[in-house]
Order: C-alpha cells, then sequence, then structure tokens
C-alpha cells in the first residue's frame, strides 16, 4: 500500500512541479505549504472520536514535532481564493444565461441582452454572480472571447464554453479548484460503501493514429459541450433556495500522452 502510495504521489508531483518551476516557486515555500497542510488535515479529519484533536496527537500523525505543529497551526496563510470565485461566477452567469427562460428566445437560444434594465446583462450578473460587480463580469467574459458589444450596445453571447484569457493566474487558480476536486472524488471512492460511490470514469486508448488526433478533438468539443450544456440544465432545474443545498461538479477534460509518458506507463 505504502508503495503504490508512493508511485501515485509521484505522479501527481512530477504533473504539478513542473507548473510550480515555471512560475517560480522554489522548493521551500512549496515545503512549508506541504507542512502546512499536513498539519491542517491531521486537526480537521483526523480528531479522536469524542476527543479534542492535540499537538501531540497531530505530531505522530505527521511525524513533525510538536513545536512545528504548533507553529504550522497558529500561522495565517493568506487564502483569498479571489481567481477561483471568480471562476465558479463566471460558469454560473453563462449558465443563467443559457438557461433561464428570462434570458432566452422563444426557441430556447440565448437572446442579446440590453445593458441595463429588466431582462438585461446587468440582471443575469446581479442574479447569478452573487457580488461580482458588472463591469468586471463583462470585462472577464469579453477577455475569454465569450461575449461583445454590438453595435446598438447590447451584450451577445458568442460561445457557451468559458475558456479563461490568457491571464496565467486565472488559469493558475484553475489548477487548485478543479485538481482538488477530482482527488477528493478518488479519496471519496477509495473508502466509499458500494452504493455510495460516486461517478469515475475514463475512456482512453494507447494506440490511436496521431492524424484522427484533429479530428477527435473536433468531436470533444462539439459532443463534450453540448453533454455539459445537457447536465448544466439539469442541475439547474434542481437548484434550491433553502439552506439544504450543496455544491455538484461533473468535469470533462482531454489528455494526451506525450511519447516519453507512454514508454514510463508501458
Amino acid at each position: 500500500m505504502q508503495e503504490i502510495l508512493r508511485n501515485a504521489l509521484r505522479n501527481i508531483l512530477l504533473a504539478l512541479i513542473r507548473t510550480l518551476l515555471r512560475n517560480g516557486m522554489s522548493y521551500g515555500e512549496f515545503d512549508q505549504i506541504a507542512r502546512k497542510c499536513f498539519v491542517d488535515v491531521a486537526y480537521d479529519d483526523f480528531t479522536p472520536a469524542g476527543k479534542k484533536q492535540t499537538v501531540s496527537n497531530v505530531a505522530i500523525l505527521t511525524g513533525l514535532n510538536r513545536k512545528e505543529v504548533k507553529k504550522m497551526h497558529e500561522l495565517d496563510v493568506d487564502q483569498p481564493g479571489v481567481n477561483s470565485k471568480q471562476y465558479n461566477r463566471v460558469i454560473r452567469v453563462l449558465g443563467g444565461w443559457i438557461n433561464d427562460p428570462a434570458f432566452l428566445l422563444k426557441d430556447g437560444n440565448p437572446r442579446d441582452l440590453d445593458y441595463e434594465g429588466t431582462g438585461s446583462f446587468s440582471e443575469l450578473v446581479k442574479k447569478y454572480s452573487g457580488d461580482m460587480p458588472v463591469a468586471a463580469m463583462q470585462k472577464a467574459l469579453s477577455a475569454s472571447a465569450n461575449i461583445k458589444l454590438t453595435d446598438d450596445n447590447q451584450v451577445r453571447l458568442l460561445s457557451h464554453a468559458y475558456l479563461p484569457s490568457d491571464d496565467p493566474v486565472e488559469k493558475l487558480a484553475i489548477l487548485g479548484t478543479d485538481t482538488r476536486q477530482l482527488i477528493e472524488t478518488i479519496d471519496f471512492n477509495l473508502t466509499a460503501a458500494e452504493e455510495d460511490l460516486r461517478f469515475q470514469r475514463k475512456a482512453s486508448n494507447a494506440r490511436v493514429a496521431v492524424a484522427a488526433i484533429p479530428a477527435i478533438k473536433q468531436v470533444l468539443r462539439r459532443r463534450g459541450q453540448a453533454f455539459l450544456e445537457e447536465l448544466d440544465l439539469y442541475l439547474s432545474q434542481h437548484e434550491s433556495d433553502d439552506d439544504s443545498t450543496r455544491e455538484i461538479g461533473i468535469a470533462l477534460f482531454y489528455h494526451e500522452s506525450e511519447d516519453e509518458n507512454q514508454e514510463v506507463e508501458k
């Protein structure tokens, strides 16, 4: 079991560290974040039944000394989460525009929206983005080529799929949220009862002709987007304003192995 865990950790870190080094993070900073996370998880998720978590118990669990555990537990790490929140809000606004009858034509397609007024872009943003300013939402959607302003000053939806702009900060925020959700799903399935398992599937083939890859990508863009929009509509139909709610995420992604990775897998 420990050998499998070490191999799993190595695979995760090989992918992650490439991003960390490219963006200037040193090992020292990574090490401090890792120690902080070990301590936080031990405190939050491994408290003895019916007892209060202690520094000594966390030290035993993590292998860190008591002084280091106390230091890490008291360390205030700045985690504003601004970019991940913006990402989620943008997705909600696009989902509202695609699914809410107040912003659709009679044929069910998204209509061009006035900037202000009833059924406007401003109303859409206020309804689905929480407290994000309308101008900030317009900027984010314009940068990602999701919308444009028409000659008569209406806002037109160009693309249903949100792809972050070239801002690396926004893309790195998605690395944190989406990767965490995938790992949490896998971790949940390791210990859950069979009837409680969360859906986790993958289709792959190690011998796909390189010449066929462009066509495969095109099919995925078209059918994958249509599938996600169908799911988005279904989730929207089950929204509730009471306190008994939970966030649900469903993701699709395309992965293509480089030659050296294929050799490692073999």
